[in-house]
Order: C-alpha cells, then sequence, then structure tokens
C-alpha cells in the first residue's frame, strides 16, 4: 500500500522506528495546506492537512509498506481517535505521476496549538533531506514552536538524527 506522510513521518528515521516501508517519491497534494493544530497525546500541535484553496498545496513524501505493517502504522497514528484515514490522490514532482495514497487527517484539531521544537525539527529535517521547494521549506521555518518541558523526551526525540558511530574493528 501507498502511503502519504505529510509531517513527522517524512522522517526516514521515524518511519523505519515504527514500520518497515520504502521511499518511493516525494509527492505534491493539491488544494490542502498544512497545520499544525492536531492535539498530540503531549497536548502540543501535531500535523494534519486541511482542504484549501485551489492556489494551495501540502508536499510531503510517498511510502510503500506492506499493508500487513498498516496496523501497526495506525497505532501510532491513533487512527479512530486521534486521526481519520481518507484516500487522496497526490502527484509525484519529479514525473507528473498521480498517486492514490493513503493518509491521516486529524480528528482532535484546536485552535492555538503549537509544535514542539522537536516535532518541527523532524517535519524540517526531512523536507530538507527530500528536497522539497525553498518557498516550502520556509514556510515551515515560519512555524512558531516552543520548547517541549519534558526534556527526556526531547532528548529521546532529537536522537533520532545523531550520527551513527562507525563500528570498530578489534585488531
Amino acid at each position: 500500500m501507498l502511503y502519504f506522510a505529510y509531517g513527522s513521518n517524512m522522517a526516514t528515521q521515524r518511519i523505519a522506528a515504527r514500520v518497515p516501508a520504502r521511499f518511493v517519491t516525494t509527492a505534491l497534494l493539491p488544494a490542502y495546506r498544512l497545520a499544525f493544530h492536531q492535539r498530540g497525546g503531549d497536548g502540543s500541535g501535531k500535523c494534519d492537512i486541511v482542504p484549501a484553496s485551489a492556489q494551495s498545496a501540502v508536499y510531503g513524501v510517498i511510502w510503500e509498506m506492506a499493508s500487513h505493517h498498516k496496523p501497526t502504522l495506525d497505532r501510532y497514528e491513533g487512527l479512530g481517535a486521534a486521526y481519520n484515514e481518507t484516500w487522496l490522490t497526490v502527484t509525484d514532482l519529479a514525473s507528473d505521476r498521480q498517486f492514490e495514497v493513503q493518509a491521516y487527517i486529524g480528528n482532535l484539531t484546536a485552535l492555538g496549538l503549537r509544535p514542539y521544537t522537536w516535532y518541527k525539527h523532524h517535519v524540517l529535517a526531512e523536507a530538507r533531506e527530500h528536497g522539497l521547494p525553498a518557498y516550502y521549506l520556509r514556510a515551515l521555518e515560519g512555524i512558531e514552536a516552543h520548547q517541549d518541558d519534558n526534556a527526556e523526551r526531547h532528548a529521546r526525540e532529537m536522537a533520532l538524527y545523531a550520527p551513527i558511530e562507525p563500528l570498530m574493528s578489534a585488531t
């Protein structure tokens, strides 16, 4: 199955920690906008996609995963409580080919939520890694975020980006 990630699941490290998935391509979802108004279990703002004007668009990553891994991802995303699922048509940025993809849409939205800095980092780091357009990166950079008071959670989330130490060979 094909899954469209537009938030923190764009992060290769984050999706790999959740389910085995293969990168397919980067894609554009027209007539939607990205919002950080989904209430996370930690009380901060998480990503959601919202229908918007024809001039708006959300960029993201298409992952392919075996359908038997979907229930695991559904649990991470809180399917049925935090998020619902939908099927959308997105366009490959490289070839203009269209894909039918599964995506999650927020179910617990509220005004005034902001993401934690580590969550914003997930979204921004992977948007950069996957080469999303510069104007989109600037918009993500402009999202107001706040520091997580839970230093342990912040460190755990940021550890996904720690460089992997090379194995030392015994001599």
